[in-house]
């Protein structure tokens, strides 16, 4: 049963993604069982200071599939963000943070159609959900990865086990690949995503998921109207307040 407000909970483990990604294996303080969480719903996160006061709030998604014991949240570092940078810079194993039960809307729904989830970046987070939750069902699913190049490539182990299963079709995109990159193979398209990629790709009667920087996202959504994708199945979660990618 899930709680109201704050709670304390402690890192237990820290994983170093790629340059810019820390993920944080987190346990409730006083042992209790975690309350489980739809694919795609996010926990909020506060840190108390040295002088005793707190930081400010940020929610960052759930980003491994549920367990009672544990939660896994993946936090990009921003240069600008005061909060993010204290958390992947000076939380580490063994430390104290609050956190709140699972919340958030923008969720896996049930269906029987195709499912695309589509991750920009640190957008990958709750499409990683989605795919736990939807891949032992057989469920067809496009996943589908854009960063710049391998020193952005979060959870590639992770995310090539899902291979395993012959309903899930993986796709890495690298948008600015270093040489090395192309010298060894490492992604399956280069440059942005485009709607004649989608057009010849991905099927228009699947539900669509996705997530990542505004642009990225302001370009998925415009390219699936174009292609005649019912807004019913469209389905977004924005990073920041004000922002609508749908004009």
């Amino acid at each position: 049963m899930a709680w109201k407000g704050f709670k304390e909970a402690i890192v237990f483990k820290k994983v170093q993604e790629d340059k810019n990604v820390s993920s944080f294996f987190i346990k409730m303080k006083d042992g209790s069982t975690l309350p489980s969480f739809i694919p795609g719903q996010y926990i909020a996160i506060k840190v108390k200071m040295p002088n005793g006061s707190y930081s400010k709030i940020r929610q960052y998604t759930l980003s491994k599939n549920y367990n009672e014991d544990f939660y896994r949240v993946s936090i990009k570092r921003e240069p600008e963000g005061n909060v993010s940078k204290m958390l992947c810079d000076n939380v580490n194993e063994g430390d104290v943070i609050e956190i709140t039960a699972p919340i958030g809307k923008f969720v896996l729904k049930d269906s029987d159609r195709p499912l695309i989830l589509i991750g920009g970046g640190i957008g990958i987070t709750p499409m990683l959900t989605m795919a736990y939750d939807a891949a032992p069902k057989g469920r067809k699913i496009h996943l589908i990865y854009s960063i710049p190049n391998s020193d952005c490539h979060s959870f590639k182990e992770e995310i090539e086990s899902f291979r395993k299963y012959d309903n899930v079709k993986i796709t890495t995109i690298y948008t600015r690949p270093f040489e090395k990159d192309e010298a060894e193979k490492r992604f399956d398209l280069k440059g942005r995503i485009n709607k004649e990629w989608m057009m010849e790709n991905l099927p228009v009667d699947g539900d669509f998921y996705f997530c990542g920087p505004e642009q990225f996202m302001r370009a998925i959504y415009h390219n699936l109207i174009d292609m005649g994708v019912d807004k019913e199945q469209i389905n977004y979660e924005l990073f920041g307040p004000g922002q609508d990618i749908t004009k």
